[in-house]
């Protein structure tokens, strides 16, 4: 992910034995840093290189983020594991989108067990479809919560059977956008495997 990973020879006394920190450092052009103060790009800046970078005093800044950790192995490892485990904190806050427990729709706790793994099961289809068609890698990256009904989901669509084939018709804007690019690779790749 084009970053300077190392770990810290400085370990305060108090620390457990075996405990290290990781350091990992990412370099960042002022089109690449969010203006939300919000980003969490944005707070692994240091202030002052924040403010020289939006002054175009300099061309790039570097963010910093630590794990501090008693894994033992290389370093490169644990820090690639930590970031696997953001992921799936990233998929946790997905599925409070809509899905929180505030939304369950039933008194009987079998019920609510049952739609809370549907809601699970579509989440992680949405990501893994979004995964192997490349609509995560595109400028805007992995669609959440609104964005991806507004673009992937709920999308008006006629769908009428042509010699004995499914075809889904939908607006030339839809057609030509998000929807349609993963609709037809979608196509090409059920097409490759039925082969």
């Amino acid at each position: 992910m084009f970053a300077d990973v190392a770990e810290c020879d400085y370990v305060p006394s108090f620390w457990p034995k075996g405990t290290r920190t990781i350091c990992r450092r990412v370099r960042y052009s002022a089109n690449e840093i969010s203006k939300d103060s919000r980003s969490r790009r944005r707070r692994t800046l240091n202030p002052d290189q924040l403010t020289l970078i939006e002054d175009n005093e300099i061309p790039f800044a570097y963010a910093y983020s630590f794990i501090v950790t008693n894994l033992d192995g290389d370093i490169l490892d644990i820090e690639h594991w930590f970031r696997q485990r953001a992921l799936v904190e990233e998929r946790i806050k997905d599925s409070k989108l809509g899905l929180a427990l505030r939304h369950l729709p039933s008194g009987y706790e079998a019920v609510n067990k049952m739609w809370m793994w549907a809601a699970f099961l579509a989440l992680n289809i949405s990501a893994w479809l979004q995964g192997i068609t490349g609509h995560d890698k595109n400028k805007d990256g992995r669609a959440h919560g609104k964005r991806l009904r507004r673009e992937l989901i709920s999308i008006a669509a006629r769908i009428t059977n042509h010699s004995r084939h499914k075809q889904v018709h939908t607006s030339s804007a839809d057609y030509n956008g998000s929807f349609g690019n993963v609709w037809r690779i979608l196509d090409t790749l059920l097409a490759s495997r039925s082969q």
